[in-house]
């Protein structure tokens, strides 16, 4: 069964896959889902404390509600996919007919190649993952690309601590061991040493090479063949069935901090893999990402390749600047409080603005002025407001933006609101921008020509 929701949607407990309806499958599903949750640092960090997952909320016989990440959760061979609330053509859609994975990839690898909040070193966005057909092929991808690449750089060595009985004394000497056990047992010639050898056959290629063999069926005839070629150089690694704990104790060099995520990975498929929710010829997976960050990271990124063209310099989650520049306490100072982080920063023919990305539904600015003035007044939040407001009053800048996401096929609106904060000290100009985040497909440069125009035009 394959369930298409979009996200904040509630899910009935009548409308989920029979496998997932019972109270201790719920109970199952939640647990394999904090599991993810603890992994989720190997792709993004979202800045939430919170160890409890996010992923979904769950109202016990009810059923569950979607939240603010999107993507694929595969359980117990049930699927549900999570499709961005901009996929919809206006506030009020609800119709899912429409959607497809392969609308979502293709929007999923457009954002990623701008998106500074997600960074994948060694791998050619654009190229890699352009005929990815859905999440898990994606990080499959993404995966074997990590190693292929690692090993090109130079195959992994590593000492390996190893305790033998042998004809010579080398490393650490087990003196003791020599006058207790070897001497009663005639055996002189034999010594009992601790040592290190380089070994290439050690733990973190042993991880990578069974990980490996796991996907190989998985996974794409183009895919399958770079595995081959990864299996080829390992082939004198030894064939050991790994567990995610196992990443758990590896300890890597500076040298070697690339192969960070390759581990991270490794585990992320290991334990997904080894989920007790995992069954008979029934999958298990899950891959989410939350949508703000992906929006936030693909215009922050489009305006810096735009604006760049013109001169201007751009900063991403700039955060130079403080709240409280001092902490004062019983007369002494304690140092500053309170960073304030920028999504994007410009700095253009000797002007500075501040542009804040806000994920969240906005009705277009169009129709008659009151109907302007009540979207302004009521559907922006007004602690968004009071946010860049005083960012501007800080940077003592006139000009801050609060940039919304459009939905699906619309077009640019022909001007957009601006709301002055009036101070003795200088008014504040807010401006209310929408900007096109979908791609549609076959159509993927007008998408970017209509965000390119409306940039242009605001500076």
């Amino acid at each position: 069964m394959i369930l298409n929701h979009y996200e904040y949607s509630q899910i009935k407990n009548n409308a989920l896959p029979d496998s997932w309806r019972s109270q201790q499958s719920l109970d199952e599903l939640l647990d394999f889902l904090q599991q993810n949750w603890e992994q989720r640092a190997v792709f993004y960090e979202d800045g939430k404390l919170n160890s409890k997952q996010q992923f979904l909320a769950f109202t016990g016989q009810q059923g569950i509600k979607t939240q603010n990440y999107i993507g694929t959760i595969v359980f117990k061979g049930e699927q549900l996919n999570i499709y961005p609330k901009m996929f919809r053509e206006d506030v009020d859609d609800q119709s899912t007919d429409n959607l497809s994975q392969n609308h979502l990839m293709n929007n999923f690898v457009k954002w990623l190649e701008y998106c500074n909040k997600i960074e994948y070193p060694f791998i050619n966005t654009s190229s890699f993952l352009s005929d990815t057909e859905n999440l898990k092929e994606l990080f499959i991808t993404l995966y074997i690309n990590y190693v292929k690449n690692a090993l090109n750089r130079g195959l992994f060595f590593q000492y390996v601590e190893e305790t033998n009985d042998i004809n010579c004394i080398k490393g650490k000497f087990d003196a003791k061991d020599y006058l207790i056990n070897k001497i009663s047992s005639g055996q002189l010639n034999k010594f009992r040493c601790s040592y290190s050898n380089f070994e290439f056959d050690n733990k973190v290629n042993r991880i990578i090479k069974n990980t490996c063999k796991e996907l190989l069926n998985q996974t794409t005839t183009k895919n399958q063949k770079i595995i081959r070629r990864i299996l080829t150089k390992l082939d004198e690694v030894s064939d050991i069935n790994c567990k995610p704990s196992d990443c758990d104790t590896i300890r890597l060099s500076k040298m070697h901090k690339h192969y960070q995520i390759i581990i991270s990975m490794s585990k992320m498929f290991l334990l997904n893999k080894m989920s007790d929710y995992t069954f008979d010829s029934h999958e298990s997976f899950c891959f989410l990402f939350p949508t703000e960050l992906l929006f936030e990271g693909f215009i922050g990124g489009f305006i810096k390749e735009v604006l760049s063209e013109q001169g201007a310099k751009v900063y991403l989650q700039e955060n130079q600047m403080h709240l409280i520049e001092d902490i004062i306490f019983e007369g002494c100072s304690l140092g500053a409080a309170f960073t304030m982080r920028h999504d994007i920063l410009v700095e253009f023919k000797d002007k500075v603005f501040i542009l804040d990305t806000k994920y969240k539904q906005v009705s277009r600015f169009q129709g008659n002025k009151e109907e302007v003035k009540r979207i302004v007044s009521e559907e922006p939040k007004q602690t968004d407001i009071y946010q860049v407001c005083e960012y501007a009053r800080k940077r003592n800048i006139t000009d801050v933006f609060l940039l919304y996401p459009m939905y699906r096929y619309e077009k640019k609106e022909p001007s957009f609101p601006t709301g002055i904060s009036k101070s003795d000290k200088g008014d504040t100009y807010v401006h209310f921008v929408r900007l096109p985040f979908i791609f549609e497909e076959n159509n993927e440069q007008k998408t970017k020509e209509q965000l390119k125009k409306i940039i242009l035009d605001l500076f």
